[in-house]
């Protein structure tokens, strides 16, 4: 993506950044399947264990780092790993520096000089790729195509360990995703006097969350270029199976050119540090294709249910057709999925709208939670999980 001067201490284009440390550099060649081949007091000399007599390239370190010119040898060790590993040298030293880092890249094309962009547009773009972070890291357990309002923590805290950083090029933003996260779960034991039938490391939750994103940036641009070429319709995009992405991450696709769609470039790379490593994936979105996008998100907000969604506000309307049995009322408040204040309609049995009826004569609040269901501009909630009424400062 481009090619600039890098100074003697410097990772080739990553500017001022510092080049690894030799153990951190032998950690990972260890990591990644090279073996020590030669060691003559000066120098080691690395190969990879799936090397052959036609691809017969080697890596050459320094055995201390106070040689004068480590930087410069530093350097031509990640330009030997990038060519091996089809990754860019900045790409590798991240791998390094997180400890297992896999990169998400995005290569705009903005009406402007080389290496800038208008703020709006970076601005659109940084923020959509965090959300896309997100969504994809809460899809790993929640399959709904409109994911619930309230994020998982653990998705949260993912994305913030995630680094962002330009490399060379029209105007570049290069992810780092770390391999492992440091969110900590309680492991289940296994039961007592049993032994494992086979100890497989479970894939990194990093790797997991990166391979969801390809997966599902694959499967929505080959949807919304069928959608464009009239082979399919919208709709398709609301049909559940393997890879389908969430309302949240067709958003972030269409976000990532900014305001304008301008046609923007995709790059998956993976560590070698993780089983199941691929080589990387590049996507090339058009235009046309981040608005259908943009349309489907629309689409499954509107026509899908929204799970767990509470809205606290007044009765400000009732109706029952007998004296008895169960009612619908309207309330005027506010969702905590958007935080808007909007009437919503709830249907309610006998011993809840009983309930509603009092606060209406008392002016208290209510709260109710459900799954959102919008049609145009009416929004109702259904499969009620909970009704009450909210005290009063007299209650207190």
């Amino acid at each position: 993506m481009g090619n600039v001067m890098s100074g003697p201490g410097e990772v080739p284009g990553e500017g001022n950044k510092a080049v690894p440390s030799l153990a951190v550099f032998a950690g990972y060649l260890r990591g990644a399947g090279w073996v020590l081949d030669d060691d003559d007091g000066r120098t080691t000399l690395w190969r990879s264990r799936l090397s052959d007599a036609e691809t017969n390239v080697r890596v050459v370190l320094p055995v201390s780092q106070e040689v004068r010119d480590y930087a410069g040898r530093i350097n031509e060790a990640l330009r030997v790993l990038a060519y091996v590993e089809r990754r860019l040298p900045q790409e590798v030293a991240a791998d390094m520096s997180f400890g297992g880092a896999d990169n998400v890249s995005v290569r705009l094309t903005p009406n402007a000089p080389a290496g800038e962009a208008p703020l709006l547009v970076a601005h659109s773009a940084i923020s959509a790729l965090r959300n896309y972070v997100i969504a994809s890291a809460v899809a790993l357990d929640a399959d709904s195509l409109v994911l619930p309002p309230r994020r998982p923590q653990r998705a949260e805290s993912y994305a913030a360990q995630a680094r962002i950083s330009t490399q060379p090029g029209s105007f570049v933003l290069s992810l780092s995703l770390p391999l492992e996260d440091a969110y900590t779960e309680t492991a289940a034991s296994p039961t007592s006097g049993q032994e494992p039938l086979l100890d497989v490391r479970p894939l990194p939750f990093g790797r997991r969350v990166t391979s969801r994103m390809l997966a599902a940036a694959q499967k929505a641009q080959r949807l919304a270029q069928e959608v464009g070429d009239g082979d399919k319709p919208l709709s398709s995009f609301g049909q559940p199976g393997q890879g389908a992405a969430n309302a949240t991450e067709l958003e972030a696709l269409s976000c990532l050119g900014g305001p304008d769609h301008d046609v923007y470039q995709i790059r998956f790379s993976q560590s070698p540090l993780a089983a199941g490593s691929r080589e990387p994936t590049r996507l090339r979105i058009t235009p046309g294709q981040q608005r259908i996008l943009g349309e489907a998100a629309d689409f499954l907000r509107t026509r899908q249910p929204r799970a767990g969604v509470t809205v606290i506000g007044l009765v400000v309307r009732l109706f029952r057709e007998g004296k008895f049995g169960k009612g619908e009322v309207v309330i005027q408040g506010i969702d905590d999925d958007t935080g808007s204040a909007r009437r919503f309609r709830v249907e309610l049995d006998e011993s809840d709208y009983k309930l509603a009826v009092r606060a209406h004569g008392t002016g208290l609040q209510v709260t109710a939670t459900g799954d959102l269901d919008i049609r145009g501009t009416r929004r109702s909630l259904r499969r009620l999980v909970s009704f009450s009424v909210l005290p009063g400062i007299e209650d207190d």
